[in-house]
């Protein structure tokens, strides 16, 4: 790859979360073409004032701190804690703070029980909250709230404390396997039953809830204490290089020179920044493998470097690459801009393959989404999942084990029992997946997706299918879930109704793990849920369960444990998965039919 045609030109970047050195870094070019870097305060020629910067300098960059100073933007210096909380979820809590016309940046809470910290965009919406926040009273509870301090740079306590941690070159290779994948030395099998063993201790938990006991007590005693009947786990058919979807982290190796793109050797929090090489993980499929040899020798001869969290110095952040089994690959690069004017061009590039589409992301502050720009290629990306073709567009999520993901949709399917009468509710629905295996199958899908780009790939993907019973709404669950099942129950009394959605909720029938994620502790896990009576009445004064409403719901991703490591599984955020949950058990006192 070469960069030199002008095509992007984009301004200064404020990045959440991310914390900048007190000074901002300048990359400037000799005439030799040999690059140049300065950070920190103006060096003069007085030999003394020099000392002075070069000292000043090395304290902001370890000053734990120092990221609240810089130029670019963290709400954690607009925190507030609030304490006195009730037992909270947390959209409970988004909620009660959009009813107070609040708007949260970030919400932490080291328990969920008493206290927690929210972050805002400025000084006024932190001080609003404030003066909203304390003394109001929720669930009987008076809340209090007072401005908090910013978390310091984890990285930089622990050098300050000295106890970064040193990884021995002769365990290098072992870490990062054990950190990125922790179970790839345990055999396969042994894997399963390690991860069937969690999915029991889960559903133990569950029947001794608080506020599920009463529920599970005349049932849990015939499932070994758990809240329902535990099926056999489905096996991945792919063990090794299944993963479709990555992200590489751009950084330097254990010399702290060598460009690696790849994953860290260990946690952030916990002192480690170095990053080790991927390629031969057996995580990511084949197709991933020259585009990230490709990428690192592209970015080790940029004149831009690395972007390190913290110093607050560099540009290449992230390379997310998405691999698919119809032979399409996209490679989505994050590059923290500062003050530089990046241009970029394809001539020159060593990325022969079938279909290539790379874009990057500029980001700009938290204010706005991160500026996405195609540099070549088409816009989306293909894949074959049960005989049907699916477009993805970037931010879409998609599961990341195709193979496995056609055992978890077929079962999905089989226990949903569907016919041509049923109404299937595609909850948090993404690119339209569940539903539209199902759609041939019955009556109609009615698909609700916060995520404006996913709804516009799963109205194409029905359209690329020939499905036609398909209805999409770009909307949240809990402003829309009401009116839809007011309106199933007038124009089709007489229908099943099925709801795919994730969190599940009361009326737990059985379960089964399914594994998406060998060489991981993680994986999913199907849940079956059927309405056990329904306590809203017609207008005849029968019950609407007696009117033959029947219900069934299946949760499609419902997590055990994340590996380490590894960012995420593309799991919907929680905070968005408690708001549908809350909405469809809050439908019930609308005297609507209950999921």
């Amino acid at each position: 790859m070469s960069l030199d045609a002008a095509c992007i030109d984009p301004k200064d970047s404020e990045v959440e979360g991310t914390p900048p050195a007190e000074k901002k870094p300048k990359l400037e070019s000799s005439d030799s073409g040999q690059q140049a870097l300065s950070v920190g305060a103006e060096i003069s020629n007085n030999a003394d004032s020099s000392q002075e910067a070069q000292e000043e300098n090395k304290k902001s960059i370890t000053d734990p701190l120092s990221y609240t100073r810089g130029n670019e933007f963290t709400s954690e210096i607009f925190k507030i804690q609030i304490h006195n909380l009730p037992r909270f979820g947390f959209g409970d809590l988004k909620k009660r703070l959009k009813m107070l016309g609040l708007k949260p940046n970030k919400i932490k809470s080291p328990d969920r029980q008493s206290v927690c910290y929210v972050c805002f965009r400025s000084e006024e919406e932190r001080d609003n909250a404030l003066a909203k926040l304390n003394g109001h009273v929720w669930k009987n509870k008076t809340l209090e709230a007072k401005v908090a301090a910013p978390i310091a740079d984890p990285y930089l306590k622990k050098q300050q404390q000295g106890k970064v941690s040193n990884i021995k070159s002769n365990t290098f290779s072992l870490r990062l396997k054990s950190n990125v994948c922790p179970l790839w030395n345990v055999a396969y099998s042994d894997q399963l039953q390690q991860k069937t063993g969690k999915v029991k201790a889960v559903l133990r938990r569950v029947a001794r809830d608080d506020f599920l006991h009463s529920m599970f007590r005349n049932i849990k005693t015939q499932f070994e204490g758990m809240a329902c009947e535990l099926l056999p786990i489905v096996p991945s058919p792919e063990t090794s290089q299944y993963r479709n979807k990555n992200e590489f982290t751009i950084g330097y190796g254990l010399d702290g020179k060598t460009v690696v793109v790849g994953f860290r050797y260990g946690l952030y929090k916990d002192g480690i920044t170095a990053v080790g090489d991927s390629t031969n993980l057996g995580l990511a499929m084949p197709a991933a493998v020259p585009i990230i040899k490709s990428f690192t020798e592209f970015v080790s001869k940029s004149k831009w470097t690395p972007y390190l969290q913290h110093a607050g110095t560099g540009n290449w952040q992230t390379l997310t690459v998405r691999t698919f089994r119809t032979g399409d690959v996209m490679a989505m690069i994050d590059f923290v801009p500062r003050d530089l004017e990046p241009t970029y061009s394809n001539k020159g590039s060593n990325l022969i393959l079938i279909f290539l589409v790379v874009l990057i992301n500029f980001f700009r502050g938290s204010n706005n989404s991160p500026d996405v720009q195609l540099l070549f290629g088409e816009k989306h990306v293909f894949e074959l999942l049960l005989s049907m073709k699916f477009r993805i567009s970037p931010e879409a999520f998609f599961q990341v084990n195709t193979p496995a993901t056609e055992k978890l949709y077929s079962l999905i399917t089989d226990w949903c029992n569907v016919s041509p009468a049923t109404t299937v509710l595609d909850v948090c629905c993404g690119t339209g997946t569940i539903g539209l295996t199902m759609a041939k199958r019955v009556k109609e899908v009615i698909g609700i997706e916060m995520c404006a780009q996913a709804v516009e790939d799963a109205k194409a993907n029905a359209a690329l299918n020939g499905v036609e019973n398909t209805t999409y709404y770009c909307k949240k669950v809990e402003d829309i879930i009401q009116s839809i099942l007011s309106s199933l129950e007038s124009t089709n009394p007489q229908g099943d109704v099925v709801a795919v959605v994730d969190p599940p909720r009361a009326g737990l029938q059985k379960a089964v793990p399914v594994d998406l994620f060998p060489g991981t502790k993680h994986c999913e896990l199907v849940l079956l849920f059927t309405r056990g009576s329904q306590r809203s009445t017609s207008n005849n004064g029968s019950t609407a369960g007696q009117e033959s409403y029947k219900h069934k719901l299946s949760s499609e991703s419902c997590e055990v444990e994340g590996s380490s490591g590894d960012k995420g599984e593309d799991q919907k955020s929680s905070a968005d998965v408690a708001e549908a949950h809350e909405s469809l058990l809050g439908v019930e006192s609308q005297g609507c039919p209950t999921i």
